[in-house]
């Protein structure tokens, strides 16, 4: 754990704040990169991300806060705290919003798009994650693993857990996202041009499971169950993900009309 990076004339900067910019960026850049392949202006990419991660900065704190509402209904302040952490990653999906009216307003290709949008993300989790390692946020349940973790005294995982070894959550979902985007890129090199969507929409299946599975060893809190059963609420908007994306394949490859690029 090394939540502070270094100092700057006494300011501190936060390792959790440096690597999850860093993961956007990089995120951000291999999208635009994509996009340019079917005439989409990088710099028109980078407009789009500027205003979706203004929503999805938004919408992960403000998911965030309410599940954890009974922490802070008693320190609104904190509620702005956004370089001490906190966010709650499917809250990012409110810069959707954003992203669709530029999809719509510049006539760029949705396909392309969801081919550059879904790999990208899983990028940016892979780096991103080691963010919340290092703030020792996001992190697991109790283990006996040999790989089991002791987060120092003074940490969120040391307050909940005291010096017990615990799931390195946070490198689980890092390196099964690094897994499948190294996937991602060989097929986009293959059918990211002949079959547009494709790839986007198996991302938008097996990202999402990643992060269902690696649930389970997340400690969560009690709240965060729902529907009577031992699924998390991230669970569930990842099976609606996975769902949303077999029915894009379908939409797009099932039938008996030809396949055609747009």
């Amino acid at each position: 754990m090394h939540p502070i990076l270094f100092e700057v004339f006494g300011f501190p900067i936060r390792t959790y704040g440096v690597i999850v910019l860093s993961a956007f960026l990089l995120g951000v850049w291999f999208a635009a990169n994509h996009l340019s392949k079917f005439g989409i202006p990088k710099s028109r990419v980078w407009d789009a991300a500027v205003w979706v991660m203004i929503f999805g900065i938004i919408g992960a704190r403000a998911l965030f806060v309410i599940q954890h509402w009974s922490y802070f209904k008693n320190n609104l302040a904190e509620i702005f705290y956004l370089w001490e952490g906190g966010m709650t990653f499917y809250g990012v999906l409110l810069g959707v919003a954003p992203a669709l009216w530029f999809i719509k307003n510049e006539r760029w290709n949705f396909w392309a798009a969801l081919d550059a949008s879904i790999p990208g993300i899983t990028l940016g989790i892979a780096v991103g994650r080691w963010g919340c390692f290092f703030n020792g946020c996001c992190y697991g349940k109790p283990t006996n693993l040999p790989w089991g973790v002791v987060f120092p005294e003074g940490s969120l995982p040391y307050m909940e857990f005291g010096g017990v070894p615990i799931h390195p959550s946070q490198i689980y979902e890092s390196i099964g996202d690094t897994f499948l985007f190294v996937i991602y890129l060989f097929l986009l090199k293959k059918f990211g041009k002949t079959k547009p969507g494709f790839v986007g929409s198996l991302a938008l299946i097996f990202t999402p499971l990643v992060r269902f599975l690696n649930d389970f060893t997340r400690a969560y809190e009690p709240n965060s169950y729902i529907f009577g059963l031992p699924l998390t609420f991230n669970q569930w908007i990842a099976i609606l993900l996975m769902l949303v994306g077999v029915i894009l394949i379908v939409k797009r490859y099932v039938g008996s009309a030809p396949y055609k690029a747009d």
